[in-house]
């Protein structure tokens, strides 16, 4: 069964805000609402679109972050 376009970027928005809430749990950060969904697209770009130099400056400033 072969998915349209929108379901696969519903699935991957879904599995990236799971993701965010593991993630959070996991290092013990009580996120706000705007820092979940913040780390949910980022985890769904990457998983979309794969490592750029941008990205990966990203996530180097959310690991100083946290």
């Amino acid at each position: 069964m072969a998915y349209d376009n929108k379901t696969q970027e519903s699935i991957v928005r879904q599995s990236s805000l799971k993701s965010t809430l593991e993630y959070y749990a996991l290092v013990g950060h009580k996120p706000s609402t705007k820092e979940t969904i913040a780390l949910a697209n980022v985890f769904a770009d990457f998983c979309t679109n794969g490592s750029s130099k941008e990205l990966t400056a990203t996530l180097d400033k959310i690991d100083k972050y946290m």
